[in-house]
C-alpha cells in the first residue's frame, strides 16, 4: 500500500538523502496517467527506505535503530496471524511437529491487532517512533476481520461498517465494494491507486476473511459485486470507485486469479 494515507504522518519524517542513487521507474512504462500513481517525490522515499535497509545489512535490529520509518503494520500482521492459522493446519494434516508453534505465532499477531482497534472497531497502525496511533479511514482498518477470534457482536458491528454508508454500501459508488480509503475521508482520491480505488485483490481477501468465520452472506455480496465489476474482462490492477473506470496495469494476474478462484468455487 505504498503511497496510502496510513503512512503519511511517517512518511513526513522520511528525507532522503542526496546520495540516493538514481533509479528509472518502470510503473510509469505501464500506467502513463501520473494521477493514478505515486509521485516522483514519493518514490523517492521508497527508494531511501531501501537504501537505509541496505546500509543496515538488512539487520532487523540495525534497521529498527536507523531507519526513518517505524511503523506497526496492523493488517500485514492480521495476514500473518490467517497465513500461521493455515500452516498450522497443514502441519496437523501432514503430521508435521511445528503446528503448536505456528499457532502461538497466529495468536500473538492476532491479539495485536485487536488490541489496537478504535472505539469504531477499526484497526489503527502504530507510528513507533512516536507512539502515536495512525488513525485512518482506509480499507486496512479491516484488519480485524482478517485475523479473526473477534467475538460475535463485534464481528457484526464490524461487517456493518465495512457494507455501510463510509464504505462498501456509500451511496457513489459504482459497485458496493470496499475502496481503499473511504469517500467520506478528507484524504480520498478516487483515482490515486491506494488512496481510493477498489482493488479486486483487497476485496477477495476481506470475503474469504468473512467466509472463514461464517458470515457468507456478506462474502456472498462481495463476490457478486466484484464479478460484475470484472464483466468486461479487463482484470485491472484497481477500479475508479465512482464510475466504475479500469485503472491501472490491465490484465493484472492476481485480479484474473480471483475471477478465477470465484468463478471455480461457484
Amino acid at each position: 500500500m505504498d503511497n496510502s494515507p496510513r503512512w503519511d504522518e511517517p512518511y513526513a519524517g522520511v528525507r532522503p538523502g542526496p546520495d540516493l542513487p538514481p533509479y528509472t521507474r518502470r510503473d510509469t512504462a505501464h500506467v502513463t496517467d501520473a494521477a493514478q500513481r505515486p509521485t516522483d517525490a514519493e518514490y523517492d522515499r521508497y527508494l531511501w527506505l531501501i537504501e537505509e535497509a541496505k546500509r543496515a545489512g538488512y539487520d532487523p535490529a540495525r534497521m529498527r535503530q536507523t531507519g526513518s520509518f517505524q511503523v506497526g503494520d496492523a493488517l500485514f500482521t492480521a495476514i500473518f496471524a490467517a497465513a500461521c492459522d493455515d500452516l498450522a493446519g497443514l502441519s496437523d494434516r501432514f503430521g508435521a511437529p511445528e503446528g503448536a508453534e505456528l499457532r502461538g505465532y497466529a495468536a500473538a499477531a492476532r491479539a495485536a491487532v485487536l488490541a489496537h482497534r478504535g472505539e469504531d472497531g477499526l484497526a489503527a497502525d502504530a507510528d513507533l517512533r512516536t507512539g502515536r496511533p495512525l488513525v485512518t479511514e482506509t480499507v486496512a482498518g479491516f484488519a480485524p476481520l482478517i485475523a479473526g477470534g473477534l467475538t460475535g457482536h463485534d464481528r457484526e458491528d464490524l461487517v456493518a461498517t465495512l457494507l455501510g454508508p463510509r464504505w462498501a454500501g456509500h451511496p457513489d459508488l459504482r459497485w458496493p465494494l470496499p475502496p481503499s480509503t473511504s469517500p467520506g475521508s478528507a484524504a480520498f482520491r478516487r483515482q490515486a491507486y491506494w488512496r481510493g480505488p477498489v482493488w479486486p485483490v483487497m476485496t477477495w481477501l476481506l470475503a474469504w476473511a468473512l467466509r472463514r468465520d461464517g458470515e457468507s452472506a456478506a462474502a456472498d455480496q462481495l463476490r457478486a459485486a466484484t464479478l460484475a465489476q470484472l464483466e468486461g474482462g479487463e482484470f485491472a490492477e484497481y477500479y475508479d470507485p465512482l464510475n466504475g473506470t479500469p485503472l491501472g496495469s490491465r490484465h493484472q494476474s492476481w485480479t484474473a486469479a480471483v475471477t478465477l478462484d470465484w468463478l471455480l468455487a461457484g
